[in-house]
């Protein structure tokens, strides 16, 4: 007995059209959404880490210093969290990038920490901070010395 396979042809061949089909509208549609700017995604995922406090405005990550911090001129504001405090000097601390921080749940694997020099008390390990100042390079280090702090709270 002989089998007739056109007939499976036939249907696997109207359902390959049929898929083509469904993939050239979803095209065009997302093509129209999108050109017509009515497309939003929402908030996308952080490649370096979990949903943090949307940046206002002028407000720079740590990450963004590491790029090219002798590049920032003027009064800035960071946002971190802090690592660790300075050995020998007791107005000193370090920041990490917080979502860097909050992906690798340790403030001891940064690529970068950022020094900040403030005068008065230190904030808590662990804190998520906007901090407002100066970077300063000087023969021994480059740090951002701090005008003020806005503490956000811990991250932990």
């Amino acid at each position: 007995m002989k089998k007739n396979n056109t007939v499976g042809a036939v249907k696997l061949s109207a359902a390959s059209m049929l898929a083509g089909l469904f993939a050239m509208a979803a095209l065009a549609t997302g093509t129209a959404l999108w050109a017509s700017g009515n497309l939003s995604f929402g908030r996308l995922p952080d490649l370096l880490g979990s949903d943090s406090r949307p940046l206002p405005p002028g407000v720079l990550n740590v990450q963004d210093i590491a790029a090219d911090p002798k590049g920032y001129k003027g009064e800035i504001v960071v946002r971190g969290v802090l690592a660790k405090y300075g050995q020998s000097d007791p107005h000193l601390f370090a920041i990490v990038d917080t979502r860097e921080a909050k992906a690798c749940k340790s403030t001891g694997c940064a690529n970068f920490y950022l020094p900040v020099k403030l005068d008065g008390v230190l904030p808590k390990e662990w804190e998520e901070l906007e901090i407002r100042g100066r970077l300063v390079d000087t023969p021994k280090m480059l740090f951002l010395q701090a005008k003020a702090i806005e503490k956000l709270g811990s991250i932990r």
